[in-house]
């Protein structure tokens, strides 16, 4: 028997037995279970209080400012009506990020604070694309990621954002992949 032969049979051994994970309307499945109990509550700006998480990740598709794909540890969304060839140049790494800012070891409340700053300002100086340093998890309590789904939470929902922010994206793995998400801003004025 071949060795394709021999991983095709390794596979199928190994896959006995497993039960295929329960997909939405558009084939995505979800990357954890939905919290059990009441949604949190927000605060105003559309971010959520303190001690919430930035809710599941699945929520983030239900957002009326961007239309958002979350797979896994990675995202991508975009502004209504912005075309998807900006999306993917994004991803591809254009432009280059302009400005960066690194959320590690910082509470969930200053984490938000310092990014709205932080987009004021980079838009403010017309920088047109940033990077936001929020990690993976890692060194967190539980090893979750705590930052990532309260930054793209705020990136997705909040009112501050939907003036700021055109698309975002996880990063490429030279500025940091999945602990980094790369923003394209909107000019000034509009």
């Amino acid at each position: 028997m071949t060795k394709r032969g021999d991983d095709t049979d390794a596979f199928a051994e190994a896959m006995r037995g497993v039960k295929p994970l329960a997909s939405d309307e558009r084939g995505r499945v979800p990357t954890r279970p939905a919290p059990k109990g009441p949604p949190p509550r927000r605060a105003p700006g559309g971010a959520p209080p303190a001690d919430a998480g930035g809710g599941p990740i699945e929520e983030l598709s239900e957002s009326a400012t961007f239309e958002v794909t979350a797979v896994g540890e990675t995202i991508e969304a975009r502004g209504t009506g912005v075309d998807i060839k900006l999306l993917r140049r994004l991803k591809a790494g254009e432009p280059r990020a302009e400005a960066r800012l690194d959320l590690h070891g910082r509470s969930r409340e200053e984490a938000l604070r310092a990014l709205e700053r932080f987009l004021e300002l980079a838009r403010g100086d017309g920088k047109r694309c940033v990077l936001v340093i929020h990690g993976r998890g890692a060194h967190s309590r539980d090893d979750a990621p705590v930052l990532k789904p309260l930054v793209w939470h705020w990136l997705a929902t909040a009112p501050a954002a939907a003036a700021a922010v055109l698309a975002f994206v996880s990063a490429r793995p030279a500025e940091g992949g999945d602990g980094a998400t790369r923003l394209l801003l909107r000019r000034p004025g509009r």
